[in-house]
């Protein structure tokens, strides 16, 4: 009876086995036929990726996601130089900074030292574009002074991802310093006209007699000294704007008269006989340059 109850549990258990391999294999049989052993193909990088007049231009993607950079390093790399994508970003963004370089997205993209419109960040080049604007007019081709540096108008950002650069609304954070709040004062822009008003630049001053040295106050004619602090339209570039004059009157408000060609007699190394500046660095530039200081 024992041999035959140990040979049924042999029989039985042999049977088991076999049951349970047959169900393991119909399985894993049936999963198999589920999963797909190829790799998905990626496909980011569509027809006209390099174009920029394109609809799959990447200028025009980045722009579109609010110049989110990320994505790119997801396969470019956090430096651009390649990643686990074959081509690197260096390829065609040779500058210094890369693709984060200044002028890839404003300004002259062959140009780094040209990094501020035209070219704004929406392709235009008009100066008629609150984008573009006067900004050459102050940086490049300044004939009143010296360049207007970037942080006269704007916080200059640490990194392209700083939060004082990239803005939720595409519009340049207006964040005035230096010269255009010169002896304190509240300088301020619309972007609704397009205006620039109350700044230094454009004769936003006022020199007080009793503060003045005492071998200059013959040119005053009241207690102050003022200039005509005008609103000029930023994105109106047809020489109107800042004309010889404009900023301050010929001669300024309590300033005892004087012909344009007279300046010349205080302010030597300023002028010429003829009323023409002849230094730019002497002109606009937060100092009273008189006598030849």
């Amino acid at each position: 009876m024992k041999y035959n109850n140990g040979k049924s549990m042999k029989y039985l258990t042999i049977i088991f086995s076999i049951f349970f391999t047959s169900l393991i294999f119909i399985s894993c049989s049936e999963l198999k036929q589920d999963i797909n052993t190829s790799a998905p193909e990626l496909a980011l990088h569509n027809d006209g990726i390099i174009n920029p007049t394109s609809p799959n231009f990447h200028g025009k993607i980045i722009s579109d996601a609010n110049w989110d950079m990320k994505q790119c390093q997801q396969c470019h790399g956090s430096n651009y130089y390649g990643g686990t994508a074959e081509a690197s970003c260096y390829d065609c963004h040779t500058q210094p900074g890369g693709p984060e370089a200044c002028n890839t997205c404003h300004g002259t993209f062959a140009d780094p030292l040209k990094s501020a419109p035209p070219r704004a960040l929406d392709g235009s080049i008009l100066t008629s574009s609150p984008g573009v604007g006067a900004h050459t007019a102050h940086l490049y081709e300044n004939n009143l002074g010296k360049e207007i540096l970037c942080a006269t108008c704007h916080t200059l950002p640490s990194s392209f991802s700083s939060v004082s650069h990239l803005g939720t609304d595409n519009k340049s954070e207006i964040v005035f310093g230096e010269l255009a709040i010169h002896s304190g004062v509240n300088p301020n822009y619309s972007f609704t006209n397009n205006t620039c008003s109350d700044t230094y630049c454009h004769g936003n001053f006022i020199f007080y007699r009793d503060s003045a040295d005492a071998t200059r106050r013959f040119a005053y004619t009241a207690a102050t000294m003022k200039g005509s602090n005008v609103t000029v339209k930023w994105n109106q570039v047809d020489g109107t704007q800042a004309v010889c004059g404009s900023c301050h009157g010929l001669p300024p408000i309590g300033h005892m008269s004087s012909a344009l060609t007279g300046c010349v007699n205080c302010h030597q190394g300023v002028v010429d006989n003829q009323g023409k500046i002849i230094d730019k660095t002497k002109h606009m530039n937060g100092i009273k340059n008189v006598f030849g200081n």
